[in-house]
């Protein structure tokens, strides 16, 4: 997926976002693409007569108006009676249903003398064209998603979203632009952006022609063009530079805030950390970090990032200068976080991902790998490679323990993954929490079972030779092939563990590496999986997701949006939140009364103070922990740590 935040009590700390992989066009093999580039650059997309195989999309930035732009296609030629096009439900990387449909207004079809066909909208995302083996043009305008503030807009994470801001800046997450035809996704697709003078198109994607005013695209699928955002605005970039790969920073910041060079530096450091992990060359020939800064203060709560296999795309707060430092530290996790998805599931995945039904998607159960591992090495390369000191890690794990006990801990991750989008996706955000734990205990039992010699990593490696970007593997193999690769205690691990819904062997693992474990546990109310996020218009936190099924949630009448302002009679903030919901000190037991005032929007969109009240019908266990570095290690314990840990140790 990507990763997402929220300014959010730390019941939920982050998530992510992510997909797929770039390849080069020759057009010097292909006299007829070489002519018909030459004549779009000469005379645009939409004067083209020639009907083929392809998209022929077109779209001009200098036409925006309210935040819409139209956008022309030349169709490919169809030879159904009726066809249908779609925009996406979901999108690689995101686990949630968003669909983008919602946001295209006015689509019309047409035949090549400019008649008019009939076309049905089924659902919000597909329209279904009569006489389409006639259909030349359809003609629709798209709304963009960061400023419109509707409940299907709020659905849509920002780092998956489009914006259209004339004269400043435009945010090409193509799946919100370009649709596709059934059984058409496969179809070549061609792209014409006419630009303000002195814009830019950020992109990992190669220009096939690019001009003062008008950039040209060609891709070879759909799956592609999704995997490759743009963002154009007068030009921020920056670069760093390998023999094997050219990478690039473009920053967007209206407040200027925040520049492309002023990340270069740090980003350099990272890079040669994952450079170095995976064995002296990066897994890309070419990556664009693309970022977008937001001084939307109805937006500055909540960020992250959506990662594709040439680049990924960052939507942050505009914050102060003054704030720059610790800006770029926590974008520097999101950007290791969003790099090792190139490995998985970009280039290690089961089947539905491999062959991803943007309408019907299916989930893959193995999310402790795609998101879990990834938000473990995320933060596991800079230790190994000696940026991160192993005492900050620990910490850092230490927060992502207690953090995913605010999830049902019984529940298997298998299950998890198979349900997030629906039964399921109040627990999803665990994928950044307990995901990463099952990362790092499983490295360090795979480090213990071969006497140091081999990690997690090395199994990955192997895995990426016998599978790859373009050959997936069945559900049900991943576990025996990885015991195959390891030993026997591997499989018990993923079936106890992973599979099954035993509490993590968190005392066994960490006494490995010499580190000394202990935990007191507490009850807290179970809500059943809630997120909270800080509406900086009132100062106060509110639900952005409930479980409406939770005895306790329906006992208090919750809704989300409520924006909670005390709790038995005491004001809650952010710095409270937490212990007012259970702590060791304030421990929450059945039967418990609750009366909770919030703020709630009433028919005319203005906030009431209301009195809630009910009682605790149900309560979790947790765990207050405490993590401590042994100084007096087993020679085994040092071998390990070390082997683990590597330049970290130090």
């Amino acid at each position: 997926m990507c990763y997402l935040f929220v300014i959010a009590n730390s019941f939920y700390t982050g998530q992510y976002i992510y997909y797929f992989k770039n390849l080069k066009i020759n057009i010097k093999s292909n006299m007829r693409k070489i002519l018909l580039i030459l004549f779009l650059f000469l005379y645009g997309t939409a004067n083209s007569t020639e009907q083929t195989g392809s998209y022929q999309f077109s779209t001009d930035l200098n036409k925006a108006d309210n935040d819409k732009l139209e956008i022309e296609l030349i169709t490919p030629l169809i030879t159904e009676d009726k066809i249908v096009y779609r925009f996406p439900a979901m999108i690689p990387g995101t686990y949630k249903i968003l669909n983008f449909g919602y946001f295209i207004e006015g689509l019309k079809a047409f035949d090549k003398n400019g008649n008019e066909l009939s076309t049905n909208r089924l659902d919000i995302n597909s329209w279904e064209i009569s006489n389409s083996n006639q259909l030349y043009k359809l003609i629709y305008k798209v709304n963009d998603t960061f400023d419109d503030t509707s409940k299907e807009a709020k659905n849509i994470w920002p780092m998956a979203g489009t914006n259209i801001q004339a004269g400043k800046n435009f945010v090409f997450n193509n799946h919100g632009f370009f649709g596709y035809f059934d059984n058409y996704l496969n179809n070549e697709y061609i792209i014409n952006i006419k630009k303000p003078q002195g814009f830019y198109g950020a992109t990992s994607l190669i220009k096939s022609s690019e001009g003062a005013d008008m950039d040209l695209y060609i891709t070879p699928n759909y799956q592609f063009l999704v995997d490759n955002p743009i963002m154009y605005s007068l030009p921020d970039t920056a670069s760093v530079v390998y023999p094997e790969c050219k990478v690039m920073i473009a920053t967007y910041s209206p407040g200027k805030n925040i520049s492309a060079n002023d990340i270069k530096d740090n980003l350099k450091d990272l890079l040669d950390a994952h450079r170095r992990y995976y064995g002296g060359t990066l897994p890309a020939d070419r990556y664009s970090f693309i970022m977008y800064f937001t001084d939307d203060q109805k937006m500055m709560g909540i960020g992250g990032a959506l990662e594709h296999n040439m680049s990924s795309f960052y939507f942050f707060p505009d914050v102060p200068k003054s704030y720059l430092s610790e800006t770029i530290d926590y974008l520097m996790k999101i950007c290791s976080h969003e790099f090792y998805h190139i490995i998985t599931p970009l280039n290690l995945h089961a089947e539905q991902i491999g062959n991803f039904d943007f309408n019907n998607p299916q989930m893959s159960e193995h999310l402790w790998l795609y998101e879990g591992v990834t938000e473990y090495n995320a933060h596991y390369i800079p230790l190994k490679e000696g940026l991160t000191p192993l005492t900050q890690f620990i910490n850092t794990f230490k927060e992502k323990m207690e953090s995913s006990m605010n999830y049902d801990d019984k529940l298997p991750f298998t299950e998890l993954s198979k349900g997030a989008l629906n039964k399921y996706a109040s627990q999803y955000l665990n994928v950044y929490q307990k995901g990463a734990l099952i990362g790092m205990c499983l490295d360090i039992l795979i480090r213990s079972e071969t006497n140091g010699e081999t990690g997690l990593q090395d199994v990955i490696n192997v895995l990426l030779q016998r599978y790859g970007k373009d050959k997936s593997f069945k559900d049900e193999d991943l576990f025996r092939e990885f015991t195959e690769l390891t030993s026997p205690k591997i499989g018990e691990f993923f079936q106890k563990y992973v599979g099954g819904p035993e509490r993590l062997p968190y005392k066994d693992i960490y006494d490995k590496i010499g580190v000394e474990y202990t935990e007191k546990a507490y009850n807290v109310i179970d809500g059943g999986g809630f997120s909270m996020n800080f509406n900086p218009e009132t100062f106060r936190m509110y639900f952005m997701m409930i479980d409406e099924n939770n005895e306790t949630v329906k006992s208090l009448g919750l809704k989300p949006g409520d924006e909670i302002y005390s709790m038995n009679g005491d004001v809650v903030n952010y710095m409270n939140l937490k212990e007012k919901f259970g702590s060791p000190e304030n421990p929450k037991n059945l039967g418990d009364k609750l009366e909770v005032e919030v703020f709630r929007k009433n028919a005319e969109g203005k906030f009431e103070k209301i009195k809630l009240t009910g009682e605790v019908k149900s309560v979790k266990t947790s765990y207050d922990y405490e993590l401590k570095l042994k100084d007096n290690v087993t020679e085994d314990q040092k071998k390990i740590r070390n082997a683990w840990a590597g330049a970290g140790v130090k």
